[in-house]
């Protein structure tokens, strides 16, 4: 069980270009924080990276300073409110990608075009699509990881270990509801930052 290497957790294929200094502050800050990243990504190229709970704003922030911390190459989905006021330019560079639940084919158009221009990427996803509580996951990702022949992987964010456990891959069974239970059940085994609503 690995707590934090990035030349082991992280295949060539799916590593970042992110700066020494980037990938440095990263690791400082997991250190300094006592978080640790349990588990390796697989040799895939296209990876749904499904993370929950998702139960606050600092799951965002844990988000990139693992990202830049293991230098991996992660693209993310968020709510399209959070790239206006002059933020888009920045959310997009942290590898952010909006999605208007209102036009939900367009965001499959998207990560269609992002995941065209890497060998290898993970699209990271979190299917509450809320930070409060939810009584049913959206299905989103079943059908991005259709369109881009990508594989899901689950991550669970534990607040009261201060760990992120990356699971083995998920292998959805075509009954969408089964699937989304699963999911579930295993978002259940953590506890996010407000308990309350995971």
């Amino acid at each position: 069980m690995l707590m934090f290497n990035p030349l082991i957790q992280v295949p060539k294929k799916l590593r970042a270009n992110h700066s020494i200094f980037t990938q440095w502050i990263g690791r400082l800050l997991l250190k300094l924080t006592g978080w640790k990243i349990i588990g390796v990504f697989p040799e895939e190229e296209r990876i749904i990276l499904v993370a929950g709970p998702h139960t606050s704003n600092w799951d965002f922030i844990l988000a990139l300073t693992a990202m830049f911390g293991l230098n991996v190459n992660v693209h993310w989905i968020g709510k399209h409110t959070i790239f206006k006021n002059g933020l888009s330019k920045i959310m997009k560079k942290l590898g952010g990608i909006p999605v208007n639940r209102t036009s939900p084919e367009l965001l499959i158009n998207d990560i269609t075009d992002i995941v065209k221009r890497y060998k290898g990427i993970i699209i990271a996803i979190s299917p509450e699509g809320t930070r409060k509580k939810v009584t049913k996951l959206k299905s989103g990702f079943l059908r991005i990881a259709q369109e881009t022949n990508g594989k899901i992987m689950l991550a669970g964010i534990d607040f009261s270990t201060k760990c992120i456990h990356l699971s083995e891959l998920f292998h959805p069974t075509g009954d969408k509801d089964e699937d989304l239970a699963t999911v579930q059940n295993y978002f259940n085994k953590f506890k996010g930052k407000r308990p309350e609503f995971s």
